[in-house]
């Protein structure tokens, strides 16, 4: 029989969407609210005997992949045109720019800064392929945080779903089942 449990963190972070006709196209913040739900049978035996996953471990992989490169900064996209406001060498042809696109391909994302030549001037940034709508960063957190419980669980549990409080009204969620 498999149970469902929830983890909760709430990180403070900037963003934009770029090209909305509302006041959202300007550089504003949120307090994010992200939870976790997994699912899978419980543990028989061993350290998590009767849980799902341990809330602790949850906890680590969440401040790991989600807290650490995105609480108290910027998440912007990729073609965002104040990208190259902020980290001046991002001009076509650049260096900057060619390392930028390697970084986002292979990974999906880029923490900055990054090996001292992407260096924001305005502090720390996320950089993701996409509009950094509360949509597209449940999916990419879920994307990042699903391998993990997996791991966690040698495969027992997985991740059902992330879900992204935006304001204290508004949500998102991935995948929606």
């Amino acid at each position: 029989m498999e149970h469902l449990i929830t983890r909760e963190i709430g990180i403070d972070a900037g963003h934009r969407v770029t090209y909305h006709g509302s006041k959202c196209r300007n550089l504003h913040g949120h307090r994010y609210t992200i939870q976790a739900t997994c699912k899978g049978a419980l543990f028989e035996a061993g350290e998590q005997q009767g849980m799902v996953l341990d809330f602790g471990f949850l906890k680590d992989e969440m401040m790991n992949e989600i807290d650490e490169p995105c609480d108290h900064g910027t998440i912007l996209w990729d073609k965002d045109p104040l990208l190259s406001t902020f980290i001046p060498n991002l001009k076509p042809g650049s260096k900057g720019l060619a390392i930028l696109e390697r970084l986002i391909a292979s990974q999906g994302y880029v923490e900055l800064p990054h090996n001292n030549v992407l260096v924001p001037i305005c502090g720390k940034m996320y950089v993701v392929p996409f509009v950094p709508t509360a949509e597209n960063l449940a999916r990419h957190w879920y994307e990042r945080l699903q391998p993990r419980v997996e791991e966690r669980t040698g495969g027992a549990a997985t991740l059902d779903n992330i879900k992204v409080w935006e304001t204290p009204n508004c949500s998102a969620q991935f995948p929606f089942k």
